[in-house]
């Protein structure tokens, strides 16, 4: 997860230095391949939880090596995607909320009611990587968990399992944010405490992307057990 990170902590940095002014789209273009790592590392982390395997022990098997080389394409491709799609609702959500007609024009406000549910829907769809990485049929499984109670449950699941690095991260950033200093002089922080706290953030979003995964990758193994569908692995 270093390589993954320290690639976050550069572009972050070379953002907020170099490129100030940069809007969110281009900010979201410079972010890319340090997403494609952490991509990468995810594609890691489900082998190892489902396959036991390990990047420093791979098999000398030419075949075992070119449908792992095929899966980790799909997957990280996958990934990308639907990060891609979530960034541009998230974006098209946060205009239309700071627009100032949020709740007085009625198909903007209607149109991004719809945006919001379709976030919520799409959840389930993050599960499309994991299944990927260890050649599991997408299709029947994103069949099998349709509907907005499953993403629901994702995101219930995710929120239980943050919680405590949630609350390390608050500790961790109260040493360099007065508590008693409200919004408008939190956002007046120097250049120096502004870059302590990317750096801080950068080893959260490893933590928080690793945790997510295993929790979505053994929830995944327990329903596919309970439906008679086979296993992951």
């Amino acid at each position: 997860g270093v390589l993954p990170m320290a690639l976050q902590i550069g572009t972050s940095l070379f953002i907020q230095f170099q490129r100030a002014d940069a809007g969110q789209v281009e900010g979201y273009l410079w972010s890319l391949p340090a997403t494609l790592l952490f991509a990468w590392l995810l594609f890691l982390e489900t082998r190892l939880l489902l396959l036991g395997e390990r990047l420093d022990h791979l098999p000398h098997d030419l075949t075992y090596l070119q449908d792992r080389k095929k899966a980790m394409t799909i997957s990280v491709i996958i990934s990308l995607l639907f990060n891609m799609g979530m960034s541009v609702a998230i974006m098209l959500l946060f205009v239309s909320t700071n627009s100032g007609q949020w709740g007085t024009d009625l198909p903007l406000t209607i149109a991004g009611m719809f945006l919001l549910g379709g976030m919520f829907w799409s959840v389930r769809l993050g599960i499309a990587p994991i299944l990927a990485a260890v050649h599991y049929p997408i299709r029947p499984v994103l069949k099998l968990t349709q509907g907005l109670l499953f993403s629901l449950r994702l995101i219930s699941m995710g929120l239980l399992c943050l919680m405590p690095v949630f609350i390390l991260f608050q500790i961790a950033v109260s040493a360099f944010v007065d508590k008693t200093a409200d919004v408008a002089e939190t956002m007046k922080m120097t250049p120096m405490e502004q870059a302590t706290l990317t750096v801080l953030f950068a080893p959260l979003s490893l933590i928080i992307a690793v945790l997510l995964n295993a929790g979505v990758i053994f929830a995944l193994k327990q329903i596919l057990g309970r439906q008679g569908k086979g296993t992951l692995v």
